[in-house]
C-alpha cells in the first residue's frame, strides 16, 4: 500500500514563508518607488521616476501567484491532516 511522505507542518511551514516573501516583495517595491529623482525637475528626472515604477511593477509581478499558492497549501496541508488522521 503507498504511503504519504508528507507533513502537514512542513506544507504550512511553507505557506507561511511565501507570506513572508511576499511581504518582503512588496518592502523592496515600495523602497524602490521611494528612490527618487528629487530635485530633478529635467526630463531625465522623469524617465527615472518612471524606470524605477517599471522595476518596482516587475518586482510586484510574481505576488498574485504566490498570493494564490497559499490557499492551496493551506487546503492540502489540511487534506494530509485528515488523511493521516484515518487508522487502518
Amino acid at each position: 500500500m503507498p504511503t504519504v511522505n508528507a507533513s502537514s507542518e512542513v506544507i504550512r511551514e511553507v505557506k507561511a514563508g511565501l507570506k513572508g516573501t511576499v511581504s518582503e516583495i512588496r518592502g523592496s517595491a515600495a523602497k524602490i518607488r521611494a528612490v527618487g529623482s528629487e530635485g530633478w525637475n529635467d526630463t531625465q528626472g522623469q524617465k527615472f521616476n518612471e524606470l524605477m515604477k517599471k522595476i518596482a511593477q516587475l518586482v510586484e509581478s510574481p505576488i498574485d501567484t504566490l498570493e494564490a499558492a497559499q490557499p492551496k497549501l493551506e487546503k492540502l496541508a489540511q487534506s494530509l491532516d485528515s488523511y493521516n488522521s484515518v487508522r487502518f
